[in-house]
């Protein structure tokens, strides 16, 4: 008896890991992927010895999938300090200070107390004490104000949102208003709290290249732009291919429309010009006064991310910083990001440039109200679609999407699981 066959439209994440569950499950599946490589988002290219994330990544090992089913060890991750340093620019001269995760890193977190109000550093225990309780599904059950709105009424000092969490949390959700749903910070919140960020040995694309392994590369055909025609039809290079069912994992035109964008800007640096493994959040961030959310030095963390000797530092802008000081290219956005590391690290002048990414669909919007959650409807023959702008923007979601769509894709196909 032949196998059904799936196809696939898009080697992401979600839809490697839609093709896994379905490969588990006795169905046959052929991957078709526009590019050159697979990952989607989670993509790495090497570069004079230096490994570039397209956009600076982290994976957390908070998430449910990953503490249920990946093996760190074998991606050799290796892990960011819990906590992170704040670097800010006051009448000329430079501050540096630590907030540790209390909970993990006692004595590191005991400087919090001579720089940070009390009341904040007691929100933040309660906040992560509570939602350390709170299952995802509840989290995505509950209050959709936006993440701005939840810090204040969690009484949350503006000094405080200001310097730490607005710069943290709009690298993480790539928007610096913190319109984000609020279930999207208790989410990412909670996940950061029971876990670690952590860089694999081959950059974050090492997780989609693990899974492309188990399936079999030859189940992949790159530079392959496909069209959907409908649940059971697609084109490719302009011919009808008839199929037992498609499987669209990336957002549709219309879907783009409503995704949020960042620059990211890597410089190669003699080793060790910054120390330390925290990420530093630009305690001086300001929308329209500045555009650097965060600095992250990755090969601190993994050093297979540089080549002896240098360092790689990865700078974050987020999308609408650009947009509020006009930046719209390569060299306006290096411009500026050079302008104002000249205010934060002595030297920098002399770091040399090795990209700079601009990814237009980093992540999908999820802002109050949007409903951002974790499970999906699929209406009766409507071609089935998976990612993370299907359920909320995160490598959860993603996989989370996918596994909801290979659930559809069974159903569909009369397959006892």
């Amino acid at each position: 008896m032949t196998k059904p066959t799936v196809h696939i439209i898009g080697s992401g994440i979600s839809g490697l890991r839609c093709a896994e569950n379905l490969l588990q499950s006795g169905i046959e599946v052929k991957i078709v992927e526009m590019t050159d490589s697979i990952g989607g988002r989670m993509r790495t290219t090497e570069k004079n010895g230096f490994l570039l994330d397209h956009g600076f990544h982290v994976m957390q090992t908070g998430y449910p999938h990953s503490k249920a089913e990946i093996d760190f060890n074998a991606l050799g991750a290796k892990r960011f300090s819990p906590g992170a340093k704040i670097i800010k620019s006051s009448a000329g001269k430079t501050k540096q200070y630590v907030l540790s995760d209390p909970f993990r890193s006692p004595i590191s977190s005991i400087s919090a107390l001579f720089t940070q109000k009390w009341s904040d550093l007691y929100n933040i225990a309660k906040l992560r004490l509570s939602l350390g309780l709170e299952s995802p599904d509840r989290i995505f059950e509950g209050s959709d104000g936006t993440t701005e709105s939840f810090l204040r009424q969690s009484g949350f000092t503006e000094p405080f949102i200001n310097e730490f969490l607005r710069p943290l949390f709009s690298g993480i959700f790539l928007e610096s208003k913190l319109d984000t749903s609020e279930r999207m910070f208790k989410f990412v919140f909670a996940s950061m709290a029971k876990g670690d960020m952590v860089l694999p040995r081959g950059g974050i694309q090492a997780y989609p290249n693990l899974i492309a392994d188990r399936i079999g590369r030859e189940r992949i055909e790159l530079s392959t732009p496909a069209t959907p025609i409908d649940s059971t039809t697609l084109a490719i290079r302009g011919k009808k291919i008839k199929t037992d069912q498609v499987v669209v994992a990336h957002p549709q035109r219309e879907t783009s429309d409503s995704m949020n964008s960042v620059w990211t800007v890597y410089f190669s640096t003699p080793e060790n010009s910054i120390k330390g493994n925290y990420i530093l959040l630009n305690g001086n961030y300001e929308v329209g006064k500045n555009a650097i959310a965060h600095i992250a030095v990755p090969s601190n963390i993994q050093p297979t991310y540089s080549p002896s000797g240098k360092s790689l530092v990865a700078v974050t802008i987020v999308g609408d910083a650009a947009i509020a000081l006009d930046l719209d290219s390569d060299e306006s956005i290096e411009k500026q990001a050079r302008m104002e590391l000249r205010d934060l690290f002595e030297n920098s002048d002399t770091w040399q440039t090795v990209e700079v990414f601009h990814t237009k669909n980093a992540l999908p919007q999820s802002e109050s109200q949007s409903n951002a959650s974790s499970s999906v409807i699929f209406n009766e023959n409507e071609i089935i679609s998976c990612g993370d702008h299907t359920t909320h923007g995160s490598m959860e979601g993603a996989i989370k999407s996918a596994d909801h769509a290979s659930r559809e894709v069974i159903r569909r196909l009369g397959i006892s699981a």
